[in-house]
């Protein structure tokens, strides 16, 4: 490895964790906007409102699943295995997809609270602002793990250069932490 790839090696680390940093705080903030939010409001939710839908535990499955399949892609890698880097990588993109799909029919569950007989109909509100919002970065990282599929068909990873898949691995990682936190505090604070 010669003295600029690690230069530029060290400075796409260094993104990384900008990028983390930044998602942290966006996150904390959003979460510290959904305590109060509750805490200040006298009417949170009503009978009529629907329950937390059961089907954010199969969202989580679908978070989980991604990451484990990013695990196995640098695994894959390390051992110079293109075909199982390859199909884990895929993976990892089928597994993103089903926790978007699973999240559009959690949003479908949800809907009948927006429409709650209150005047200001909070609590699913909320619950779409939190979702939505790591939903978003999900769909954002679709875009990494696409460059990563890409650039693993063209054979461009090996055991001693594969920094990408590293990487986006470590976004995967985070965005599940994230995942887990924001179910703890739906399930917590609702």
């Amino acid at each position: 490895m010669s003295t600029s790839s690690i230069g530029r090696a060290s400075l796409r680390q260094f993104g990384v964790v900008i990028l983390m940093a930044s998602m942290t705080v966006l996150f904390t903030a959003t979460i510290i906007a959904y305590v109060w939010t509750r805490v200040v409001n006298p009417v949170w939710k009503t009978p009529d409102m629907p329950e937390l839908p059961l089907g954010l535990f199969a969202s989580t499955a679908m978070i989980v699943g991604l990451s484990v399949a990013m695990h196995r892609a640098v695994r894959d890698v390390q051992q110079n295995r293109t075909e199982s880097l390859l199909r884990d990588l895929w993976l990892a993109l089928a597994f993103g997809v089903g926790f978007i799909a699973g999240q559009i029919m959690n949003w479908h569950t949800m809907a009948p609270g927006l429409y709650a007989n209150v005047p200001h109909p909070l609590y699913p509100f909320t619950f779409y602002m939190l979702t939505g919002l790591h939903a978003a970065h999900v769909v954002g990282g679709f875009i990494p793990l696409g460059i990563v599929i890409a650039r693993a068909q063209q054979r461009r990873y090996t055991s001693s250069e594969y920094e990408g898949v590293r990487l986006v691995r470590q976004y995967w990682d985070y965005l599940g932490v994230v995942w887990l936190v924001l179910l703890a505090t739906l399930w917590l604070v609702t």
